[in-house]
């Protein structure tokens, strides 16, 4: 299991850092993209310290710098690989206690919090993806499967 989340976790990093650098590349500034980078970027933030058990949560609206948003994407990135690194099979499994930002408790397993935050990002990163072709620029692709074909695991014989 940690190879499958590592691996989701490693597309997730390559897909933030594609759309972030058409953003750079294309000098696009517009507020809704960076509100949706800025947001997919705070939410991971929270989702890594409530998985580790230090909540802080901060307000997953607020605007950050496109530079600034991109170098912590990219340091948060690397915690989540790091963290999965660290899981032993039977954590996967395990329960995690937490708030929502309405403070009400809440809980889910290991497992079912790392899908949630690759797929919560996925989700953006579509978003973003339709607001870059409104303003008359072609986004990147970032699925999975070209992900898949760049950096190719070794097939089962």
């Amino acid at each position: 299991m940690n190879d499958y989340f590592d691996r989701l976790f490693r597309f997730n990093n390559w897909a933030n850092r594609t759309i972030g650098d058409c953003m750079i590349d294309n000098g696009i500034d517009d507020h809704d993209c960076i509100r949706l980078m800025s947001h997919l970027q705070l939410a991971q933030s929270n989702w890594y310290k409530r998985i580790v058990g230090q909540q802080e949560d901060q307000p997953v609206w607020q605007i950050l710098e496109l530079p600034r948003l991109l170098s912590e994407l990219d340091s948060n990135g690397q915690l989540w690989l790091e963290y999965i690194q660290k899981l032993h099979s039977g954590s996967f499994v395990e329960w995690r206690n937490y708030n929502n930002l309405a403070g009400q408790p809440l809980g889910n397993n290991v497992q079912d919090l790392l899908a949630h935050v690759v797929n919560h990002a996925t989700y953006h990163r579509g978003q973003i993806a339709r607001r870059i072709r409104e303003l008359g620029f072609t986004p990147p692709t970032t699925d999975y499967v070209l992900f898949a074909k760049i950096f190719p695991t070794e097939r089962a014989s």
